[in-house]
């Protein structure tokens, strides 16, 4: 006796579809989520987006089961989600639970995103900005959660044929759709105000943008989605309609998820991290380094790496411990190493302790060196030819 099929593909049964979609929609997910661990927890960089972004993994891992053991139990199969029997009312109940992890699932990865801007950048007007980004989340995470749920129930959520109040929830679903959309797009419009007026060029800006652009690929996804959500869409077969709405919410899940995670990936952080080489970041505007250790020698990108003076002693006579200006006295004179970062603008931008990555540097490393032995020197020459 040949085996069951675990899914099947025709006009009556998209079974076999949602398995494969919602498969590799996991494994995009689970393969993410290994990449960030692996970047962020070896160099002890696990910050709040990381958080989020765990969330938003364990919310799709949850989600994507669910969608197995519906098609385990009939999802996809017209025959059985048609019937008003304990199967097909079990199939429209997990249904309408999981449009609940759905959302859940695309505000966690959207906090993901705005916690990776928060650690990105200490300036004022930025951090603004992003707090009333992850608000404006916020109250679409709690909108939609109101809209699909008040007056809503399972089975006018997944009511075949079609009713009145499909209808209803379709334009619910509808506001749902487009304001997430607009969400996707404010964090676009936010990675360019990033970015902007600072001294990058241009393809480290388009870097840096790009980055966070991905994400608007899920746009398409929710478009189809609502399309198959519309009634008037295949209105003879509202089963398969809704199969492909699962498949849809998948592959939205799936790629929104993915695309969370394309920022901690080589080509994003070499524009941020920090430069071989370099000088320790520091909080401040500027320090000061003593002793017979740097020089200004090389520099890489906007960065200047300093050498080694060990060659080049430095010896001057201590006059003012000694309360003279004898020239033969000998005492090392010092270093001062000033770092300066622009106005104040770019200095809480550049300077987070968030992170020893940050996002964009703009950093210059003055070497000064006062030639104090040689300045008493030459006064004590004066002084002794007036004399």
């Amino acid at each position: 006796m040949p085996l069951k099929p675990l899914g099947v593909i025709s006009s009556s049964n998209q079974s076999g579809l949602i398995l494969i979609l919602t498969a590799l929609s996991l494994s995009f997910i689970v393969v993410s989520f290994v990449i960030r661990v692996y970047i962020r927890v070896p160099t002890r960089l696990w910050k709040w987006d990381d958080n989020s972004f765990t969330a938003a993994t364990v919310l799709a891992f949850v989600q994507s089961s669910l969608v197995f053991y519906e098609v385990h139990i009939g999802l996809g199969d017209r025959s059985i989600v048609e019937r008003n029997d304990e199967a097909g009312n079990q199939i429209k109940k997990y249904y309408f639970a999981n449009d609940f992890l759905y959302l859940a699932v695309l505000f966690c990865s959207k906090g993901a995103v705005g916690c990776l801007f928060l650690r990105l950048t200490r300036q004022l007007g930025h951090l603004r900005a992003i707090w009333i980004i992850l608000g404006t989340c916020g109250a679409w995470f709690v909108l939609s959660i109101l809209l699909i749920s008040i007056g809503s129930s399972w089975t006018k959520a997944y009511h075949v044929p079609v009713i009145d109040m499909a209808t209803k929830q379709f334009g619910r679903w509808l506001v749902v759709g487009i304001t997430d959309a607009l969400t996707e797009a404010i964090f676009v419009l936010m990675s360019v105000f990033l970015v902007h007026g600072l001294r990058m060029n241009m393809v480290q800006k388009g870097t840096v943008v790009s980055a966070f652009a991905v994400r608007l690929l899920t746009i398409p996804a929710l478009a189809m989605r609502l399309y198959y959500l519309d009634p008037s869409t295949i209105p003879d077969n509202r089963s398969l309609a809704l199969s492909l709405v699962v498949v849809c919410t998948q592959i939205q899940v799936g790629y929104g998820i993915m695309a969370a995670s394309v920022t901690v990936l080589k080509p994003f952080m070499v524009v941020y991290e920090k430069p071989a080489g370099s000088t320790d970041y520091m909080s401040g505007g500027h320090t000061k380094q003593y002793g017979k250790h740097t020089m200004p020698s090389e520099h890489t990108g906007t960065s200047f790496q300093l050498k080694s003076m060990s060659g080049r002693p430095t010896d001057a006579a201590d006059a003012r411990a000694a309360g003279s200006t004898d020239p033969t006295q000998q005492y090392s004179g010092y270093n001062a190493t000033a770092t300066a970062h622009g106005h104040k603008k770019d200095d809480d931008s550049i300077n987070s302790q968030d992170s020893r990555r940050m996002i964009i540097e703009r950093k210059t490393d003055w070497s000064v060196r006062y030639e104090e032995a040689e300045s008493q020197k030459s006064n004590a020459s004066v002084v002794a030819g007036s004399v």
